[in-house]
């Protein structure tokens, strides 16, 4: 019999101290992307749907005050999809009883990002007010005149990257919390550890994911809207790939 592509992978660590194994992945997101998209074929219209309406209503509040939630129910869609169980819009609302740990994940996640953000701007700053300064004390240098603007654009490729990266340790919580009801401190010491054993291929692979998204955006972003169920199908398969299925039978639902 062929294998399920969406089966968990076999895990490398040890079941101890009530924690959940985790497999180390290969930096595969082309494989990954289409895995997701075998898995949600059937159905894409309808997961295209769900993630629509969820980044809509979780735009609504700031902070990711819903934003978490919806999340979380995309992820309970994935999980019933994976199951072969019904996916409606009903599951996406589901999301909602784990309010409380989505909203500490999401406000640690906003927390994190934002303090990256301040000291890349402020070592930024810095740099630009040490360039100011030898160009006053040896006169006007000589450099192409484009060349402020190829730094601007590296500068913010740069703030792009530290973005996503200050955020990558927190992959997982959600699906965590939406396949084993985690706590939020649970769900993000479990994911951090699980990222930081994945640190290289999550890297390449989360990078790569997302510039395909910005690729897509630079179209008038109607294709990004379309590549978002694979995308976030994607993050759904490589999490299974790390957590295998049901491998905690006390944690797992």
């Amino acid at each position: 019999m062929e294998s399920n592509p969406y089966e968990a992978a076999n895990t490398e660590a040890a079941n101890t101290m009530g924690q959940l194994p985790y497999a180390r992945i290969a930096p595969t997101p082309i494989k990954y992307m289409k895995q997701s998209y075998r898995m949600i074929q059937e159905q894409y219209f309808l997961f295209f749907g769900i993630t629509l309406v969820a980044l809509l209503l979780g735009a609504l509040a700031p902070m990711g005050i819903l934003l978490g939630p919806m999340i979380i129910g995309i992820y309970l869609c994935f999980l019933a999809r994976e199951a072969d169980r019904p996916v409606n819009f009903d599951l996406l609302f589901r999301g909602f009883d784990h309010f409380l740990p989505s909203l500490w994940v999401m406000l640690t996640m906003l927390l994190c990002n934002v303090v990256v953000t301040v000291l890349f701007l402020m070592l930024a700053g810095l740099f630009g007010l040490m360039f100011v300064s030898m160009m006053q004390a040896n006169g006007p240098p000589a450099f192409p005149a484009y060349l402020p603007f190829v730094a601007i654009g590296v500068g913010y490729c740069l703030l792009i990257l530290c973005s996503i990266l200050s955020i990558a340790p927190f992959a997982f919580c959600f699906q965590l919390i939406a396949e084993h009801q985690m706590s939020a401190s649970d769900a993000m010491k479990t994911s951090i550890r699980a990222v930081i054993h994945n640190a290289w291929p999550l890297a390449l692979t989360f990078l790569s994911i997302s510039f395909f998204g910005m690729l897509a955006a630079l179209f008038c972003y109607l294709p990004l809207f379309f590549l978002m169920p694979i995308q976030i199908g994607a993050t759904f398969v490589i999490y299974r790939e790390i957590f295998p299925k049901n491998s905690n039978p006390n944690l797992a639902v």
